[in-house]
């Protein structure tokens, strides 16, 4: 497997970063165990068609927010790229309910936005930095709507560890709870509630691959006791921390390390 994550010296304004992994070979399969995830993301494939199992679309898909952990099976030579938006990117390029996507595919023919960008890459054969570059301005240079100052208040304090209480986080940016729920379920595709839960779930999973200990985890996570950080987290993972542990079945643990390119 080949790894390669670009990432934007200057923040993009829809796509947090792009992802790409290839097989070594033509006969090289692999399956993945992928954590709940809160970014959306436009699933491009490079060469192949069909190259991930029960998804019946060819060339590629739109991958909503998803609030369990997926068994993703690869077909053996794939090669595709993956263009990770921020929660907000369907809502912002599609002006669709995010809320449609929720733990769900779509075709990627049936946005012509994300077509044209297909063929672009496509035709041009060889994926290099200056193509992912160029393909990155298309997105940015597309119609973009508006998402709600609720909303993007809101991921801010989440992004920085602010929020603790969901109705009191509303009245500190000065808008009322109904209103965040209900901009929020529309734009990001979760409500408040989830998008928290999943966020805290994988960086509990970030702890766990850097062996911090329970107790340390159930104090910092606001937990009430052992039983119940494992309930939640069993809750998305399908799986107890100390199994993920004892399998080795972090996210990182499946991939390789990857080559960086700044774009």
């Amino acid at each position: 497997m080949k790894l390669k994550i670009y990432k934007f010296g200057k923040p993009h304004a829809v796509i947090s970063e792009i992802i790409e992994l290839q097989s070594d070979s033509s006969r090289d399969t692999n399956t993945h165990f992928v954590p709940p995830f809160v970014n959306p993301e436009i699933i491009l494939y490079i060469g192949n068609q069909d190259q991930i199992k029960k998804v019946p679309y060819r060339d590629g898909f739109i991958k909503g927010p998803f609030t369990c952990t997926q068994k993703i099976e690869f077909n053996a030579g794939y090669h595709f790229l993956s263009l990770r938006l921020y929660p907000f990117g369907l809502k912002q390029l599609l002006n669709i309910d995010a809320s449609k996507f929720q733990n769900s595919v779509q075709d990627i023919v049936t946005y012509p936005l994300f077509q044209t960008l297909f063929d672009s890459i496509k035709k041009a054969g060889t994926i290099t930095p200056e193509l992912l570059a160029t393909a990155a301005q298309l997105i940015e240079h597309s119609d973009r709507f508006p998402i709600s100052s609720s909303t993007l208040n809101f991921l801010k304090m989440a992004q920085a560890a602010e929020i603790k209480n969901i109705k009191k986080s509303t009245l500190d940016i000065g808008i009322g709870l109904r209103t965040l729920q209900r901009n929020f379920k529309k734009e990001v595709g979760l409500t408040p509630k989830e998008f928290l839960k999943i966020n805290r779930i994988n960086s509990i999973e970030q702890q766990l691959e850097k062996n911090t200990p329970v107790l340390q985890l159930i104090a910092d996570f606001d937990f009430t006791d052992q039983a119940h950080l494992i309930k939640e987290f069993k809750k998305l993972r399908n799986i107890t921390p100390q199994g993920i542990k004892k399998s080795r079945m972090f996210l990182q643990d499946q991939l390789v390390k990857p080559e960086v390119f700044i774009l």
